[in-house]
């Protein structure tokens, strides 16, 4: 087999997939205990480094909207998304992100997903803006699409 020249972001997110599904594998629900520290993490990296910034607004929904504009259109985690918010529940629904190979890999091994990076991300977010707690429900996995279930509590 010939050594591949360049470094491609499709293997790169192979690669990124295949360890996600590793540590799934290995800590199962155990996994869960991981959210908050990598959604600050990572919402530290948008604040910092692209530009996320929560000022100027205390609508939910605009808020999130912002979030989803950076996740898409800078990091470009997937090709299209949103976040909508009802009342306490909030819902973030993506088209063909990164991740989704490690998400079908899970549930084709009987494994359901009980971490989920850019939720764990709105979660501190909407922690960070109203200072309220955010509960994952459900994190649901198709053919192109994730959608994540979260509530607001209190």
């Amino acid at each position: 087999m010939e050594r591949m020249n360049e470094r491609s972001e499709e293997m790169a997110t192979k690669v990124n997939n295949l360890i996600l599904y590793g540590i799934y594998k290995v800590l199962g629900a155990g996994a869960k205990g991981l959210g908050n520290s990598i959604g600050e993490e990572l919402l530290n990296t948008m604040m910092e480094e692209y530009g996320l910034n929560f000022e100027g607004s205390s609508d939910p929904q605009e808020l999130l909207n912002r979030f989803t504009e950076v996740m898409i259109n800078t990091f470009g985690f997937a090709e299209n998304g949103e976040i909508d918010v009802d009342g306490n529940k909030v819902t973030l629904k993506l088209e063909n992100p990164m991740d989704l190979y490690a998400l079908q890999l899970l549930e084709k091994k009987g494994m359901k997903p009980v971490l989920y990076p850019m939720a764990n991300a709105i979660a501190v977010a909407i922690k960070k803006f109203s200072g309220k707690n955010v509960l994952i429900k459900e994190i649901r996995v198709n053919e192109k699409h994730v959608e994540v279930d979260m509530l607001i509590l209190g």
